[in-house]
């Protein structure tokens, strides 16, 4: 059952009724918006006696954020008796949308899953995805473990250029669900969880979860990475008061702004590309001298007039009142430092894999899982595809590979054990 869009005063008529009341304010072009979509729907169906489920596009009511106090989006936020309760932000997995209304609803029933799988995969991106599609073809039973939407990060990228038989490019996004769709279409199967625990040296092998404990003869771990952080004082706090992760899904809130993006690879450049369609002015900050970005980006960026570049600098702090109003930033070549007021700062310097569930069980390399072009980790029938495994490139492209190689192997293994 899918959430049902309303206006203001339709809102307002559902807080005077004293109902239970779990509200997405949410936009169109907001990328985590679109992500937390089908997880939102089934949250509608899952609490549909206990709670009325509702949207409002915040693009379409003027004024509304400023009323309702939403500075980032999407935000849920959960009324009843007429008042708010409180509300959770960019959730990153239905899990924690769970955990959000267990606090004031009956805590909701879990379904014991007695199956045993011929494999799980614990990641719905293009690595996780084409895993299941190959699977489901080969006939092997696999479900996909997935925290909220396929495609991981690149569901967040706005434009891809680079991956063959879209001549003039696919949304990140739109890939992700194309690529679930014919997954499924061949019977694989999707369950929105968090997995919380592993056991991979047990046979059958355990992955425990938000949503139950789960089996298989065979896991693929497709868990991907996550943005790195400045690591500077208040940068947590000020998350979603100025600073920013991605361009693609918090940009338009800085229209007609001055903003910072800091980082000089592909996706630093992408997004200052993105945001120069957007902000007033866009600097980008760079420790060295030269962009690590790849050539076909750095013509554009050099030819936005509304671009600067501060080259050789890393940012020392975030100045801010409430919200961010500028950096400060140290030329790592001669130690001066200078001030740039801004309202935005887009930190795109790199990500983490997510390899934590798989600690002290698979051998480990400066935190990616050692694994070769056979995907073959240190355990029997455990593999990690995409941007978790130790390789030179991580492009949607290398992750699709590294499914399909998974699901042979897997398919060796299966048939000698």
């Amino acid at each position: 059952m899918a959430a049902m869009n309303i206006n203001e005063a339709q809102l307002h008529d559902l807080i005077k009724s004293n109902k239970t009341i779990l509200v997405d304010f949410w936009a169109p072009w907001c990328g985590d918006c679109r992500r937390i979509a089908g997880a939102y729907d089934q949250i509608a169906d899952e609490y549909a006696d206990q709670m009325t489920v509702v949207k409002i596009n915040v693009d379409e009511i003027e004024g509304i954020r400023e009323r309702e106090e939403i500075r980032r989006i999407p935000t849920l936020r959960l009324y009843q008796n007429g008042k708010a309760l409180g509300q959770i932000v960019e959730p990153p997995a239905k899990a924690d949308i769970d955990a959000f209304l267990s606090g004031v609803l009956p805590e909701k029933k879990q379904n014991a899953d007695d199956q045993l799988y011929d494999m799980i995969i614990i990641g719905g991106g293009p690595g996780g995805y084409t895993a299941a599609l190959y699977a489901a073809r080969a006939g092997l039973n696999s479900l996909v473990l997935e925290r909220l939407s396929a495609g991981g990060q690149m569901a967040l990228t706005h434009q891809i250029d680079n991956y063959p038989g879209f001549a003039e490019g696919i949304g990140g996004f739109e890939l992700a669900q194309q690529m679930q769709q014919q997954a499924e279409r061949f019977g694989a199967k999707t369950k929105n969880a968090n997995v919380t625990r592993l056991d991979l040296r047990a046979n059958p092998k355990i992955i425990e979860t938000s949503e139950g404990i789960f089996h298989a003869r065979t896991v693929v771990l497709a868990t991907g990475a996550n943005p790195r952080e400045l690591g500077l004082p208040q940068e947590k706090e000020l998350l979603g008061r100025g600073v920013a992760y991605c361009a693609a899904c918090d940009g338009m809130f800085y229209k007609g702004k001055t903003v910072a993006v800091i980082g000089g690879g592909n996706s630093a450049a992408a997004d200052a590309l993105l945001l120069s369609r957007i902000a007033e002015k866009v600097i980008l900050i760079h420790r060295r001298d030269t962009l690590r970005a790849t050539k076909i980006y750095h013509d554009p960026l050099l030819q936005a007039k509304n671009v600067e570049f501060r080259w050789n600098s890393v940012v020392t702090e975030l100045l801010h009142d409430d919200m961010v109003t500028g950096l400060r930033i140290k030329n790592v070549q001669t130690g001066e430092e200078a001030e740039i007021p801004c309202q935005g700062v887009f930190v795109s310097i790199g990500r983490k894999p997510a390899t934590e569930l798989a600690e002290n069980q698979l051998e480990m390399e400066n935190g990616y899982i050692v694994a070769g072009e056979t995907t073959e980790t240190s355990l029997p029938g455990v593999y990690a595809v995409g941007d978790v495994r130790t390789k030179l490139l991580r492009q949607v492209v290398t992750a699709v590979a590294d499914g399909a190689m998974a699901v042979h192997m897997a398919e060796e293994y299966l048939a000698s054990h």
